[in-house]
């Protein structure tokens, strides 16, 4: 079931879904966005990247603010390579640097823009943590082993990982249909 008012789970999202709203966030928004897009880390994780978390060369971000408290290195898939290389980004201290105290744009300032974006696409459920859930979904049903996403993502319960999943119907029909 789609979040409503701050229940329920993040809303999974179509590769042109993210991309529509990736084209209407301003930046650096949408660089936050494409960034938790293409390696299923969370909002926060990505807003607090710092320039030596990011190889573009090496084609590997370092996730080091994680949950777990253990950092976590991610290939880049080559379009956010694309993406990151005209970014015109900071080359020391952080990626998304801001005024506020906390030294980075807030996971509420990009909620904020997240809503305006959502709202202008119509897309409804969509929360901060729906790039993940849709990342985490969208290899699942592209046949890639659990264990190969958990560590994608960081997860360290694949029972955990797998309340992220949503199994379409055809998912389903179609693995009945595998029985004989």
């Amino acid at each position: 079931m789609p979040k409503v008012n701050g229940k329920g789970q993040a809303a999974i999202l179509t590769n042109d879904q993210i991309d529509a709203v990736m084209s209407l966030c301003r930046k650096p928004y949408c660089y936050v966005v494409a960034i938790a897009s293409f390696t299923g880390c969370r909002m926060g994780e990505a807003l607090r990247l710092r320039a030596e978390n990011l190889n573009l060369a090496e084609k590997i971000i370092t996730l080091t603010n994680t949950k777990t408290g253990r950092a976590r290195e991610v290939e880049m898939h080559p379009e956010l390579v694309e993406i990151l290389s005209g970014a015109n980004l900071p080359t020391k201290g952080y990626l998304f640097p801001s005024s506020r105290s906390a030294g980075y744009i807030t996971r509420q300032a990009l909620d904020k823009e997240l809503r305006e974006v959502c709202e202008a696409l119509e897309l409804r459920g969509v929360g901060t943590h729906s790039f993940r859930r849709s990342l985490a979904t969208s290899l699942h049903s592209k046949g890639v082993p659990i264990k190969t996403i958990a560590s994608i993502t960081g997860h360290e319960s694949l029972n955990e990982l797998s309340r992220y999943l949503e199994v379409t119907p055809e998912q389903r029909r179609s693995a009945i249909m595998q029985l004989r």
